[in-house]
């Protein structure tokens, strides 16, 4: 029986004013069509593909091809909505706010959307044309690679466009939706996904490239503009072997989006988390040949089959892809001995669907010849850094980057760009101070790094030399025509007897019975599922740019239907490093790295320490000179090594999973005399005399907000407006404390906290001239804002001149518990009397 795939992409960058245009979104769609074209099966399925771009995606075509296209889908097919371009909000009719606490709809922005007459795709129109498609029972994916919810305002380190536009402050009438009032209530789901998305309970599966708090980044590679979320998952699809279920294809490009910004949280989503493990558009992805063919192509010249959408990475300078050619005869085991290959060939330009080679080394080459390749050797071309500021300090930066060898050579990991665009990391000079940062998210990675010297320059070029080779290794995926399949090793990780299969590990820690925290624990275990030997690397990829190889060996040996427990069994102890809880730090991330092949290898030459730490040597085992080996090599050592020291062809795969450990701050007694006490880095609670309560800093961030608590007014949801005021951060480490929680809260003692006599706050973050702090409380119905905060000598006063009554609500699961919020108001245009704060200045 034949299937179908009714696929509908919309794209759009070409916005009419006064919407911002958008660089990535036409190439996001011409990807994600390439790939669908090239790789779904041509027996057994049909592939029925219509795109809208630009101009062409207005929100009537959008509906009318909903309709006309993907409800064709039958109970055996597939329907496929992809959408790029700018997400937002608008003011919900009141019809809706019993379904919408915030009275706002997340919507798409379509082409015509802010002109006289538009209107946006809302959520819950969505959701009438998704149910419309789920009629039929096909199978639905959805993905979204925009936003609709800014994080404040732009931060002048970030270099990047983000996916979304200010809310539509318009009020829309209900004649204007494609529905009536009695339609809406069959079709929302009454719980609210992270994504922010309101979708029918019918069966679909959602991708979201980030939580509804968030920015969807875009992104440059490969020489074009594409969203962040979308060029990940297409590197995924385009490198794997065969099918990925939807977890597996979920855990692999989270891994990469999170390993390269900081502030942009993938999410998936099912009605039913079961569906999770059904294969990523129903089983249609065709397996590929474990090898290339080459060929005389009349137009190109030599070519392989096998291009950008098949994983090819482009040629950059003089790193390319280099290949060992074979007889067409050649079979199976005989394409790994590189003692019989006949020639070489290298990638000249990647193509869509081909990629140019030049041949060396072949006897009486003739253009009727056809050859199978196999991979001997990927481009790891140095990454591009941008220097800024200061002309002082940039030219210490650009004379440590030209002799920082031992032999006062460049830099063979990072080199100087001058475009933005093609940089990975920016380092900004200023005031006698160098700030290391990646352009996609603005965040400064690491501390700043005093003084315009010498010293310190070179200290700059280690440490980005450093955090390159940790981000080689996160990035390194699997050779594009492996073929070992993606699930031919299985990682599991249990906690106590529960395997966790979520996209994205979260590990808490807890109290034991004497009310101790305790830090959580985990085992992973490796099965080979195949038919064949393979070995196995795992390694811990930590936030502050370690590597460790968790098997003592560099690896482990697993014949078919093997199991191993990695450390033997062990627990692992998950942490977040006590330096960096002291800073108010509560979250930590690491990146398992699982590397497969089918040769012996050795992972421990991959290993580092954390930054600034002295890298340690070992002796290393004597293995066979293979091309895994030697790719291991260069990517920490730049060795440069010929083809002919590789005596061994191995087929490789990798993939990876993100930990993130939970660590609450302790809570603290407010003090009632003396200076005050200090909650974190950077943070001193005031003693107030009468105030009965405990405090600690915690944070609201993408693995712990509780979805249904709306703890801002919908004013201070838009990006243009207010961002969250960070009271403690660590460079580049997690998300810092922006929460003042009060415990163990004494009633009577509130109403104490009053203007005259403020409870107040000293936090080292400074304010930018016209800036302040508004501390909110939320109690489940209302706002209620508390104070003001301003600058004072250098640093940030927040005064919270009342308090709410305690009351148990969405996480605040103890009695007489309380959190307050703080958001930096960073527009001028916003009077405090709309807020209800006159009066508190």
């Amino acid at each position: 029986m034949t299937r179908n795939i009714y696929a509908l992409l919309v794209g759009i960058d070409n916005y009419p004013a006064p919407v911002s245009p958008l660089k990535g979104c036409i190439n996001d769609v011409i990807a994600i069509e390439e790939y669908l074209r090239s790789r779904v099966k041509t027996e057994g399925w049909n592939l029925h593909l219509k795109t809208l771009k630009d101009e062409q995606a207005t929100r009537q075509a959008i509906i009318d091809n909903f309709r006309s296209s993907l409800c064709q889908a039958n109970s055996n097919d597939v329907a496929l909505f992809y959408y790029s371009g700018h997400g937002s909000r608008e003011p919900a009719p009141p019809e809706f706010w019993h379904l919408q606490p915030n009275r706002l709809n997340e919507t798409l922005v379509c082409y015509e959307s802010r002109l006289p007459g538009g209107w946006d795709l809302a959520d819950k129109e969505l959701a009438k044309l998704i149910s419309e498609v789920a009629q039929k029972n096909p199978h639905i994916t959805l993905i979204f690679d925009c936003c609709h919810s800014g994080s404040g305002t732009r931060d002048p380190f970030q270099e990047t466009a983000v996916r979304e536009y200010a809310t539509d402050e318009r009020s829309r009438p209900l004649d204007s939706f494609i529905f009536s009032p009695q339609e809406i209530q069959n079709l929302i789901s009454s719980d609210k996904q992270t994504s922010g998305w309101n979708l029918p309970r019918g069966q679909h599966i959602l991708f979201a490239s980030c939580q509804d708090s968030e920015t969807a980044k875009e992104y440059r590679a490969d020489g074009e503009h594409r969203g962040a979320f979308c060029y990940f998952l297409t590197q995924t699809l385009q490198q794997t072997q065969g099918n990925l279920t939807y977890r597996d294809l979920f855990k692999r490009t989270n891994a990469l989006v999170r390993s390269k910004i900081k502030q942009q949280s993938p999410q998936l989503e099912a009605i039913d988390t079961r569906d999770l493990n059904q294969l990523f558009l129903g089983g249609a992805i065709s397996d590929r040949h474990p090898y290339y063919t080459v060929s005389y192509h009349k137009e190109y010249g030599w070519v392989i089959d096998g291009g950008a959408v098949h994983g090819v990475p482009r040629r950059d300078g003089s790193e390319t892809m280099h290949l060992a050619l074979f007889s067409i005869e050649t079979q199976g085991q005989d394409l790994r001995k590189l003692s019989n290959k006949i020639g070489e060939a290298q990638v000249t330009e990647v193509l869509p669907q081909l990629s140019k080679v030049t041949i060396s080394n072949v006897t009486n080459l003739d253009q009727e010849q056809t050859f199978k390749a196999v991979i001997t050797s990927l481009p790891l071309p140095p990454k591009g850094v941008r220097f800024a500021g200061d002309a002082e300090g940039v030219q210490f930066l650009q004379q440590a980057l030209q002799s920082i060898t031992d032999n006062n050579q460049p830099s063979l990991y990072v080199r100087e760009v001058s475009d933005s665009e093609k940089a990975e990391f920016k380092v900004l000079a200023c005031n006698g101070e160098y700030i290391i940062t990646r352009p996609a998210d603005g965040l400064p990675i690491v501390n700043e790094i005093q003084g315009y010297t010498k010293d310190s320059a070179i200290k700059v070029i280690q440490r980005l030399e450093h955090i390159t080779r940790w981000t080689n290794l996160s990035e390194l995926s699997s050779p594009a025509n492996s073929r070992i399949r993606p699930d031919a090793i299985l990682m599991e990780i249990y906690q106590g007897d529960k395997v966790l299969s979520d996209g994205e590990i979260h590990l808490n820690y807890y109290q034991d019975d004497s009310g101790k925290w305790k830090q959580p624990t985990f085992q992973i275990k490796l099965k080979n599922t195949s038919d064949e030997t393979l070995y196995c690397a795992l390694l811990d990829l930590t936030e502050q740019f370690a590597i460790y190889s968790i098997f003592e060996a560099g690896y482990v040996k697993l014949e078919p239907n093997q199991e191993a427990w990695a450390l033997g069994g062990k627990s692992i102890r998950a942490s977040v490093p006590q330096e960096l809880w002291e800073q108010g730090i509560t979250e930590y991330q690491d990146i398992l790295k699982l590397i497969v092949c089918t040769a012996e290898f050795d992972a421990r030459l991959l290993e580092q320490e954390k930054l600034d730490l002295p890298r340690q040597k070992y002796t290393r085992r004597s293995l066979q000179k293979s091309t895994l080996n030697r790719l291991m090599s260069r990517l920490q050592e730049r060795d440069l090594i010929t083809d002919d020291e590789a005596e061994e062809y191995d087929d490789w795969v990798t993939s990876q999973v993100v930990i993130k450990t939970i660590r609450p701050l302790e809570t603290t007694t407010v003090p009632n005399s003396g200076n005050g006490v200090s909650l974190g880095a950077g943070v001193l609670l005031k003693a107030h005399p009468h105030l009965q309560a405990n405090a600690r800093l915690t944070n609201i961030s993408p693995s712990t907000r509780d979805v249904d608590n709306h703890h801002l007014p919908p004013l201070l949801r838009d990006g243009t407006i207010s961002q969250s005021f960070v009271l403690t951060s660590a460079r580049g480490i997690g998300p810092g404390s922006n929460v003042l929680e009060l415990r163990d809260v004494n009633a009577e003692t509130i109403p104490t906290v009053t203007r005259e006599e403020p409870l107040k706050l000293i936090v080292d973050t400074p304010l930018a001239p016209g800036e302040k702090v508004l501390p909110i409380a939320y109690d489940g119905e209302f706002y209620l804002p508390l104070g003001v905060g301003y600058s004072r000598n250098g640093r940030t006063e927040i005064r919270l001149e009342r308090l709410p009554e305690p009351e148990n609500q969405g996480e605040r699961d103890l009695k007489g518990a309380f959190r307050i919020f703080f958001q930096k108001i960073a527009s001028e245009k916003l009077g405090l009397e709309k807020l209800g704060l006159e009066g508190l200045e």
